[in-house]
């Protein structure tokens, strides 16, 4: 079903026909605009203004395949006594000074003598005119996120959607529209590929820039993750998070990384060390033997109790996966699964009651794993169900102690503070 702000076919004109047409219908959320992010207040009254897309102030609306015609602001805001807010919107296209000055010249002849231009677009452009009120639609997205009203909510749900479609088709090359905003999946909002997609690349983005995993785990940011977000027929998404010591060359596959998975039911976030990790690695997971495989189990726990007590629907996870590919770009065929929550490992811990062989068996299936493709993770599941936190803006910081509580394993794959 098409949405009410697709009448246009480019997703400039898309997402600035949401944006205006909210402002248009709720004078309030208008007011609270330009008071909020364009730092201008007119003189008239709210209801009086003039509110217009893709069209001059008295002319005609214009066909859209007219809209690019130099000096053509997206939007204009103004009154009948000379006050306006001109509006230009890039979303896939560069922004350009010469853009805004034709603007500023437009309105001038236009009879608005202190015109005020406002630039929206996804990244922080530069050089643009003294006195341009310069936006990133992520910055507009969580302003309409934090107004609990209908045309607020449409405007901003509209972004959500246009950025999904803008990442499938590889369109969306630098910044962003929208702000990582919580994980929304649940059973009256059902995980779907696209938004889990879009929703997985804003919580890494964050992630990235998080100085607690920098610091404490020795995460790059500047690393790529996965070059292609595949699964669309799947029933998840994840991508990794690179350690300093990785090669960017070298492929992830020989270090831990780690792992975020925004599944159907829930998001887990994992210390991965893959099958074909690197030999120094190995060789210290092997020479701890069973007892400090416990131990360093032991203080994983540890570490994670201050997130299982104020997550208390989260479960501290273990996964060992056997698995094989029929050819280079198929989906693994798992010839065999061993996955449990590491509280069985300790005696004594309480609920679940402790089963130790759980965690020997998984053990021994790395140490003797025979030539079979077996990784295994350590981490944090989060159930929807269960972790209402998950919906919070700030969900990123549980990913991030999930993975800092994993540190004892990750002493082992390179050296961290």
């Amino acid at each position: 079903m098409r949405n009410i702000f697709d009448q246009y076919s480019q997703p400039e004109n898309r997402v600035t026909h949401a944006l205006m047409t909210a402002l248009n219908e709720d004078r309030n959320l208008l007011g609270r605009f330009l008071r909020d992010l364009v730092k201008h207040r007119p003189k008239t009254a709210l209801s009086r203004l003039h509110v217009l897309e893709q069209r001059m102030p008295d002319s005609e609306e214009l066909e859209e395949r007219d809209l690019e015609s130099p000096g053509i602001p997206d939007g204009w805001i103004y009154d009948d006594d000379g006050w306006c807010v001109v509006i230009e919107s890039k979303v896939i296209a560069k922004l350009t000074s010469g853009q805004i000055r034709r603007h500023l010249s437009t309105a001038r002849d236009r009879e608005f003598p202190q015109p005020i231009v406002v630039a929206i677009t996804p990244i922080v452009e530069s050089g643009l005119p003294e006195g341009t009120v310069h936006l990133k639609w992520s910055d507009v997205y969580a302003w309409l996120r934090r107004d609990d009203t209908e045309w607020a909510k449409r405007a901003a749900e509209y972004l959500e959607i246009a950025e999904g479609r803008l990442i499938e088709a590889e369109q969306l090359k630098e910044g962003a529209l929208t702000k990582f905003a919580g994980i929304p999946f649940d059973s009256d909002h059902p995980y779907n590929y696209f938004e889990g997609k879009r929703i997985l690349g804003l919580a890494l983005g964050e992630l990235k820039a998080n100085s607690k995993l920098v610091r404490g785990l020795g995460v790059n940011p500047e690393a790529p993750g996965r070059g292609a977000i595949t699964g669309r027929r799947a029933d998840a998404v994840w991508d990794f998070l690179t350690l300093a010591e990785a090669d960017w060359e070298e492929s992830f596959t020989a270090h831990p990384h780690l792992t975020l998975g925004i599944r159907a039911q829930e998001t887990e976030a994992t210390v991965t060390v893959p099958n074909a990790v690197n030999g120094a690695m190995r060789q210290r997971l092997v020479q701890l033997g069973e007892k400090g495989f416990l131990e360093v189990t032991a203080a994983i726990l540890t570490n994670m109790q201050p997130l299982l007590v104020r997550c208390k629907g989260a479960t501290p996870l273990f996964r060992g996966i056997q698995r094989r590919y029929p050819s280079m770009r198929s989906t693994p065929i798992i010839d065999a699964k061993i996955e449990f929550d590491l509280r069985t490992a300790i005696p004594g811990s309480g609920l679940p009651k402790a089963q130790p062989r759980w965690l020997s068996a998984a053990y021994g299936s790395f140490v003797k794993k025979g030539g079979a493709n077996y990784q295994i993770q350590f981490g944090v599941q989060f159930r929807y169900d269960r972790c209402s936190e998950l919906k919070r803006s700030d969900a990123t910081e549980l990913f991030a102690e999930a993975w800092l509580g994993c540190k004892p394993l990750v002493k082992l794959g390179h050296k961290v503070r």
